[in-house]
């Protein structure tokens, strides 16, 4: 892009650092750092037919929030240069990956299972990513990443408005990139497309049998059966355009990310170094054994001038271990003499002692040699350790010249005397506020000092105070509840996931309560309505309810109540549900407790009928 180069300063606060690969054809990455915040980031400048579904697109993008998604954080324009900024992307991508050699099954199932789940959040957020591909997941240790979200699709420029049909592309896309993973094959939509660089590296399509993608099982035979029946529901007569491939999902085919998280699940964690087969996986190195000697040998072992290690001590066969003094190799030059019998030489020689006086002393060999390593065999005529000279026995030199002034015992009466002062004066610092609150001739006004008193102009102690400002109480929720009074009073019931009630209320928009599932949005008559109700931490006015949610349609009433009567009290709003609906009363309502009664149930992008809450807020 024109104008700029390395030392670029984006919106007066990204620094443009080094040119990064991208295998978009209208974006150029950069390396460049945050000088506001201090911290890395990545800066996409966008360019050609799509920039401003780009940057829509990832400014939806960026009120989704999760680990496994490379989070947006800014978007915007300067100068015609439209710029994305994100995290920076870490890890290798899954390209990368099957390059060193296809995946194993179980450890595909966990790279697949993260990048569903975290497509799942923002799916639930009405973000879809559209242009799922190898290049768009990464593997970072343990850590799966999925890149790209918003931007890639804006890009493109994908039609992101059918629900329906843009759950189903990103469901085709993850178990393309699954059975990818498995044979290096891409069975999904063609790669070669516009918007993806010419330069980009793009894998091999995958074999057919007829019209339809080559089963999974005769690629891998280890492959489980139902991944193997996933990918065959999935691209069962699925060839040819994009729309094509994200039509309705026929038969069991998986509609959204959700589907592929529940037909992988469960899976463990993901290891780049397990996720290869066995035959290209490093080779376990086996165990090595090695002496000390061994391990202390080498011209790289010891700086100069170090003394030689001393030989592996091995226990006798009386089972005492010998002195440090009557160890053969111990400090100083003592030598065991209880060595009368030939004793096989060792394995590697000993490196040739060196004689120097005042040499230092030899640690005792670590708890961890080896215990294989035959002992050295000793002459029995050298000196015993009673005989044997020690350098650092020699008594100290004595002191010389006029003996020196000892101040120690008066700085000590020094300091004694400043803490004893230093206690007396904290003593009576702490104690003089307790003196008489009235000094003789003095007489109790009850009046601070300094203010006017009830005669001097003024009109009185009770007239002249204001009085104290009210606090406003502010609703604050404090807990919740999934109803069915019905389900109840039938003695049968499961609940509409009661256990999943505080996630409507936790401050996290990417956590849901939902509701069972039916068959049709009037309960398919076994119900005429379910509700949710808040408990707020004490009574409180209440003027707006809003609900973020994923779904649209239905009916909730909201009514001032509690759990225990749910349809009891007035209807103060009532509408359909939608991302984001705002519920406001006419007049603020005192209340200890809310409840949404839905009398009508909405139809989620998969086909459910079932209620969804991702966040209750109150005001």
């Amino acid at each position: 892009m024109n104008g700029v180069a390395p030392g670029t300063l984006l919106v007066a606060r990204y620094r443009l650092d080094e040119q990064l690969a991208s295998d978009l054809s209208d974006v150029t990455a950069w390396s460049a750092h945050d000088q506001i915040l201090d911290r890395p980031v990545r800066v996409s400048l966008v360019s050609g037919a799509h920039v401003a579904e780009a940057l829509d697109s990832a400014r939806r993008a960026a009120l989704v929030v999760d680990p496994r998604l490379t989070r947006v954080l800014d978007v915007g324009s300067e100068d015609d240069v439209a710029y994305v900024v994100t995290e920076r992307y870490t890890g290798i991508t899954l390209s990368e990956v099957v390059a060193g050699g296809i995946v194993d099954p179980q450890q595909a199932r966990a790279i697949v299972g993260e990048a569903a789940a975290a497509l799942e959040v923002a799916r639930r957020r009405g973000v879809h990513h559209l242009a799922l591909r190898p290049d768009a997941v990464r593997v970072d240790g343990s850590r799966v990443l999925v890149t790209g979200l918003g931007l890639d699709a804006g890009v493109a420029g994908h039609d992101q408005h059918d629900a329906d049909r843009t759950s189903r592309a990103d469901a085709v896309g993850l178990v393309a990139l699954l059975y990818y993973a498995m044979t290096a094959r891409w069975p999904g939509p063609s790669l070669d497309v516009p918007w993806i660089a010419q330069d980009a590296i793009h894998p091999l399509p995958a074999q057919r049998a007829g019209d339809d993608v080559l089963p999974l099982s005769a690629v891998r035979p280890d492959v489980p059966a139902e991944l193997d029946a996933l990918c065959t529901a999935t691209f069962s007569g699925a060839r040819g355009t994009a729309d094509e491939w994200t039509a309705a999902a026929p038969g069991d085919g998986p509609a959204s990310p959700a589907d592929v998280v529940a037909a992988v699940e469960p899976w463990g964690e993901v290891s780049v170094v397990a996720a290869l087969p066995a035959f290209v996986q490093p080779a376990a190195a086996g165990v090595s054994r090695q002496s000390v000697r061994s391990a202390f040998d080498g011209a790289t072992s010891a700086p100069p001038g170090t003394p030689p290690p001393a030989p592996p001590v091995r226990r006798p066969t009386t089972g005492r271990i010998h002195r440090v003094g009557a160890v053969p190799g111990s400090a100083g030059p003592a030598a065991y003499t209880g060595a009368t019998q030939a004793v096989p030489p060792p394995a590697i020689p000993p490196p040739t002692p060196v004689a120097a006086p005042g040499s230092h002393a030899v640690p005792p060999p670590p708890t961890g040699y080896d215990a294989g390593t035959a002992p050295l065999a000793y002459a029995t005529g050298e000196p015993t350790p009673a005989e044997a000279p020690q350098a650092w026995s020699e008594p100290a030199p004595r002191r010389r010249g006029p003996r020196r002034f000892n101040a120690t015992p008066i700085v000590l009466l020094l300091v004694l005397g400043l803490v004893v002062w230093g206690v007396v004066w904290a003593v009576n610092t702490a104690f003089d506020g307790f003196g008489p609150a009235l000094q003789a001739g003095e007489e109790q006004t009850g009046e601070e000092p300094g203010e006017p008193s009830a005669g001097e102009g003024g009109e009185g102690t009770d007239a002249g105070q204001e009085a104290p400002p009210v606090t406003e109480v502010r609703p604050v929720i404090a807990s919740g509840e999934a109803l069915d009074p019905e389900g109840d009073a039938g003695g049968n019931n499961d609940g509409e996931h009661p256990e999943l009630a505080p996630l409507a209320y936790d401050q996290q928009p990417d956590t849901t309560w939902i509701s069972r599932r039916y068959n049709a949005a009037n309960f398919a008559g076994l119900r005429t309505g379910i509700g949710f109700a808040v408990t707020l931490e004490e009574k409180a006015p209440v003027s707006t309810v809003v609900l973020d949610t994923a779904v649209t349609g239905g009916n909730v009433e909201i009514r001032a109540t509690s759990p225990d009567a749910p349809t009891d009290g007035e209807v103060l709003a009532s509408g359909p549900l939608a991302p984001g609906v705002e519920f406001s009363f006419d007049q603020p309502v005192e209340a200890e407790s809310i409840v949404l009664w839905f009398t009508e149930l909405p139809q989620n992008p998969s086909g459910e009928y079932r209620a969804e809450i991702n966040e209750i807020l109150v005001s």
